[in-house]
């Protein structure tokens, strides 16, 4: 079939949905979180793990796929990935306990790492470098779309008596019988795949190290619910974490300095821009999903709105988190981290205005004219952030390494969303837990408490965030600097 500029936009509307649903099941368990504790009765640290499970496989499973599919395998692993979404989605539909949801979130985790190097990777594969800033503000919108509009259908579905928490893992597979006709459909326009017979080059015992590491990190923050029974050791946990990550990296090292490949290609972490847009990641990842968990819980449980209307005071924000991301797409040449700064102060003051409105004496009904008044906002920086971001992370990476590097920076940011989660989770349920209530008969100040706590996690992570880019501000104006003219002797002068 042949790659008409039709096909490469269908494609690429296609990568950046998939994408979007990915992302999307990274936190809108949390519209749920309410009607999965009366129903299961998992109590804090199962609710944690429930959410941890999908980022924790997502984030282990990516870069031995990226290294997969940039050795030729790519629609190989997309198809696989997208089999396995459809198939770990009944799994936790029909989930007859706390453990097969958590069971069936990590499949959906194992799909979602195989899926999203493969997306980003086509792109990259599809895109030249001029065409890449343009592709990816389009990719940005259809993820923001995705991420935007899911909560409130989730919360829909949620609400309806037949389905009840299932109704957040049903709507999942209409979406992946969809995806599934679209990639057989779209994705031979890419071509076939190229790779030889040969094994790829993967560190197998380097990965083992990081996912261990990562899990090690988790652990403490996961079983922190401030019952009387937490275990004072759990916080032993940091010292494995730390042991496991230095030889992760000792690892990588002698790798490299074999000349074979290791988790994370030294190679591109060089590349100025792929790095620093790493490191945003890393930061800005960890804040929007703790204070989305948060205020969905609150919504619901100290304002008694139903889930629905908690996840469509979350609408909103698709309009301008669209918008975000197509100006973002649009002038990210030309501005560069300007884009991103903006939309984190955007973010920043949306979410501590929430809060100050949750804070008033506004009746109900009034907090739920203002809240989505504020998302306009949260989403639009939002946009700005997301979309500007993926471009001038990827912008200077090789069409050759797309995979690989997508792989990378989608492991940051992995691993960015499982500690903001887990942080503000803990912040949160301990709160209440410490207390002696549990999420569902708490009272309303308890849980606006809680809240405070959660977004204080967050903004600390937002701010972070925000330090990086003015790094990296730096880092562009260095680099779009003149030359200094030196100046020319007298005598060269006067010998002319």
């Amino acid at each position: 079939m042949a790659t008409t500029l039709a096909n490469r936009r269908a494609v690429l509307l296609l990568c950046g949905t998939t994408a979007g649903f990915l992302l999307l099941d990274l936190h809108k368990v949390s519209i749920a979180v309410p009607s999965i504790e009366r129903a299961l009765r998992p109590g804090p640290a199962g609710i944690q793990l429930i959410q941890a499970a999908y980022v924790v496989c997502f984030a282990v499973t990516l870069v031995p796929a990226g290294r997969i599919g940039d050795a030729g395998r790519r629609l190989t692993l997309a198809y696989a990935g997208m089999y396995l979404y459809l198939a770990a989605s009944v799994v936790c539909a029909i989930a007859p306990t706390a453990g097969f949801v958590i069971a069936g979130r990590a499949l959906l985790g194992v799909a979602a790492g195989l899926l999203m190097p493969q997306m980003m990777g086509i792109v990259q594969q599809m895109f030249g470098k001029a065409e890449r800033g343009k592709a990816f503000g389009v990719y940005g919108m259809c993820v923001s779309l995705a991420t935007a509009l899911g909560p409130s259908l989730g919360g829909l579905l949620v609400t309806t008596p037949l389905l009840g928490w299932r109704g957040v893992f049903v709507m999942n597979v209409p979406v992946g019988v969809a995806m599934l006709v679209a990639a057989h459909t779209l994705l031979p326009s890419v071509g076939r795949d190229q790779g030889d017979r040969r094994r790829p080059d993967i560190d197998v015992a380097g990965l083992s190290f990081v996912s261990l590491a990562l899990v090690a990190l988790l652990v403490p923050f996961i079983f922190t619910t401030g019952r009387p029974g937490d275990v004072d050791a759990r916080w032993l946990a940091l010292v494995p974490a730390a042991g496991l990550a230095a030889l992760f990296v000792a690892r990588s090292r002698r790798r490299v300095a074999a000349g074979r490949s290791g988790v994370i290609d030294p190679d591109l972490l060089r590349v100025g821009s792929f790095r620093n847009g790493v490191l945003v990641s890393l930061t800005w990842f960890a804040a929007g999903p703790g204070f989305a968990l948060g205020l969905t819980i609150y919504l619901q449980e100290a304002r008694g709105i139903t889930p629905f209307l908690a996840g469509l005071v979350m609408l909103p924000s698709s309009a301008t988190s669209v918008l975000g991301a197509w100006l973002g797409g649009r002038y990210v040449v030309r501005l560069g981290r300007v884009l991103t700064g903006t939309g984190m102060l955007l973010v920043l003051v949306s979410t501590l205005a929430t809060l100050a409105v949750l804070h008033s004496d506004l009746t109900t009904t009034a907090v739920l004219v203002c809240i989505p008044a504020l998302q306009l906002v949260q989403g639009l920086g939002g946009g700005l952030v997301v979309s500007p971001n993926h471009s001038m992370t990827l912008m200077d990476v090789p069409a050759t390494q797309g995979s690989a590097a997508s792989a990378i920076g989608q492991l940051g940011q992995r691993i960015s969303n499982s500690m903001g989660v887990a942080t503000a989770s803990m912040a949160y349920y301990s709160t209440i837990y410490s207390a002696g209530f549990s999420l569902t008969d708490a009272p309303s100040a308890l849980h606006r408490d809680a809240l405070d706590r959660a977004t204080v996690v967050a903004s600390l992570f937002l701010c972070a965030a925000l330090v990086v880019v003015l790094v990296d501000l730096r880092r562009q104006s260095r680099v779009r600097a003149p030359a200094p003219v030196k100046p020319v002797a007298r005598d060269t002068l006067s010998a002319r």
